[in-house]
């Protein structure tokens, strides 16, 4: 993808204003997976029902995206924004992620596959959670240069993968106050990060089917020798 497009889509991304168990052995052995095991599990083309997949080569974060803030308890929400998390990822790909009824020129979403150590993912998605109890805005900043203040609200989940949480992350000068409705999927030691566009009020966060669709390809990515 064009450098000016996945910038185009990373402003969307950290902004917001267009952001595996194995089957045959335990999950406390399992090592994280690779960056090409990880691409292998990625959504291709159609391969959503109803949505359209682009994989892309370009990292999605690089060596300024470092995002902080000053908030403890908002940690959690801000290092998924981060290249330098505090719980470390080991390999990480992602895909541009487009709604088929899509009006045209919306900036697209994104699916993001990301591995860490098994007790890492488990105890982000555990802090994740707390902080979607007692974070409802903060101050995040960039090494890159920006800062930008967000809201955020915890939004119903349906079940999936291993553990899952939603939420919606809303810029403050986002146009018309519209975010990116965000859905965390932990399988095993990975995490599938899903950033919808809020295009209108609805808020719609990704298919329940497809989370635990792109669930199983990671558990059976994991199970490979």
């Amino acid at each position: 993808m064009h450098s000016g497009i996945r910038r185009t889509l990373m402003f969307a991304v950290l902004s917001a204003i267009s952001m595996a168990t194995t089957a045959c052995s335990s999950a406390s052995e399992q090592q994280p997976l690779t960056e090409a095991q990880l691409t292998g599990a990625l959504p291709d083309s159609d391969e959503l029902p109803g949505f359209t997949t682009k994989p892309q080569s370009l990292a999605l974060l690089e060596a300024k995206d470092v995002v902080t803030t000053y908030q403890p308890s908002c940690r959690p929400i801000a290092d998924m924004m981060s290249v330098r998390p505090k719980y470390p990822r080991q390999a990480m790909v992602w895909a541009t992620m487009q709604p088929n009824d899509a009006p045209p020129g919306v900036t697209p979403g994104s699916v993001t596959l990301t591995s860490h150590a098994i007790k890492d993912a488990k105890a982000w998605m555990v802090e994740l959670r707390q902080a979607l109890t007692k974070c409802g805005q903060f101050t995040a900043r960039s090494q890159r240069g920006w800062t930008h203040r967000f809201s955020v609200r915890p939004l119903s989940t349906a079940k999936a993968g291993d553990d899952s949480v939603t939420y919606l992350l809303t810029n403050a000068r986002a146009p018309k106050r519209r975010g990116n409705v965000m859905t965390v999927v932990r399988t095993g030691g990975t995490f599938t990060t899903y950033l919808m566009n809020q295009d209108s009020d609805e808020l719609v966060p990704v298919p329940a089917s497809i989370a635990n669709q792109q669930h199983k390809k990671l558990r059976a990515a994991a199970a490979q020798p």
